[in-house]
């Protein structure tokens, strides 16, 4: 099964473009992450912060593999506003964009004993071909929402499918008063003899349907009676759990947390939810408090939700960005409907390679 293992404390830092570092740079700052070095310049609105290409150090020790043949990632939740991350001296990958999450395999790049040395190059400099290009809040830079080591089998829901969780669910409710689950997974490395079990269980933790599927044919769908309907003020969630099994041995597993609910929007009448006219009330919320810029942790971005929940709104328009999952998932269980927004605003750039 997976181990995810949490790294975000005890890094070094340097606020200099020194280049690679050559061994552990036991001399720079030392941060936790979350972390930006636009914490408090970044906060002022004047535009006159620092963008520049600083460096982050970490050492962690090759984890434990699940299986024989199981593979590592790093796992980015997010950098800006471009990365290029090292392991043991060894370019593994480059990220554009400062608000998505992205892995890489480090598997060959691992000592099989003793500490490896990670690093992260982070840039914020004002380029051509990275959006937004331009925009009247701050392009905060640094590793700000954490990074993670991830062991998994050599077979497993795959973490290069765009920095997906490796699993997408879309519940539809029925007019019988239940609901469809369509489930799909996606997995690597598979043969014949793996399957994927799939549960959906209420918030009682009660298991209310199931299927299992060959590996690679992973879509299916489920159906629940007497579903409940989630709203903004009855925000229930179903968990639904997806197992890979070798002839019934797991072998990695996941599971994501989803609401039954269906909307559509009249253009003289506005906004229905589950088939009801809902008005909508809300605020645009960016990623940020002062003096802690956009490092924010989950409890900062629950408590952003519940100021939101406590004036009143339903709906909240997530400028101009990917958000937190943490906030998304705060949205979910409070009750908000999401204006979700890509990073384009403002100004488009004529580089192709934006």
């Amino acid at each position: 099964m997976r181990n995810i293992i949490n790294i975000n404390e005890n890094w070094k830092f340097i606020q200099e473009d020194l280049g690679l570092p050559a061994q552990y740079p036991a001399h720079w700052q030392s941060v936790d992450l979350p972390h930006t070095w636009n914490a408090v310049d970044g906060n002022d609105g004047n535009g006159g912060y620092d963008r520049g290409k600083y460096w982050y150090a970490k050492t962690f020790e090759t984890p434990r593999q699940p299986l024989k043949g199981g593979r590592v990632f790093v796992e980015i939740l997010a950098a800006s506003s471009e990365a290029t991350v090292y392991v043991n001296g060894t370019e593994v990958i480059y990220h554009e964009g400062g608000y998505s999450t992205f892995r890489a395999d480090i598997t060959d790049l691992c000592k099989a004993e003793g500490e490896n040395l990670l690093v992260v190059c982070c840039t914020n400099i004002a380029n051509d071909y990275v959006y937004p290009q331009n925009a009247d809040f701050t392009f905060y830079g640094g590793l700000y929402r954490g990074v993670n080591i991830i062991s998994v089998p050599n077979t497993h829901f795959d973490l290069e499918y765009y920095g997906g969780p490796g699993i997408m669910v879309t519940p539809k409710p029925t007019e019988c008063g239940g609901a469809t689950f369509e489930i799909e997974s996606f997995v690597k490395n598979i043969d014949e003899n793996f399957t994927v079990q799939y549960a959906v269980y209420d918030e009682e933790g009660n298991e209310v349907g199931y299927a299992v599927r060959p590996a690679d044919a992973t879509k299916t769908t489920i159906f629940v009676p007497d579903a409940h309907l989630w709203d903004f003020e009855n925000p229930y969630l179903y968990t639904v759990v997806a197992q890979l099994q070798r002839r019934n041995e797991a072998y990695d597993e996941i599971e994501t947390r989803v609401g039954i609910r269906s909307f559509f929007c009249d253009p003289q009448k506005g906004f229905h939810l589950n088939g009801v006219l809902t008005p909508l009330r809300g605020v645009s919320r960016h990623q940020d408090i002062v003096y802690k810029g956009n490092a924010l942790t989950a409890e900062d971005h629950y408590d952003d939700a519940c100021i939101i929940k406590e004036l009143g709104a339903n709906t909240i328009r997530l400028a101009h960005y990917q958000h937190s999952k943490y906030f998304y998932d705060a949205c979910d269980e409070l009750g908000f409907a999401i204006w979700a927004e890509i990073p384009f605003i403002s100004v488009m750039s004529k580089n192709p390679a934006a």
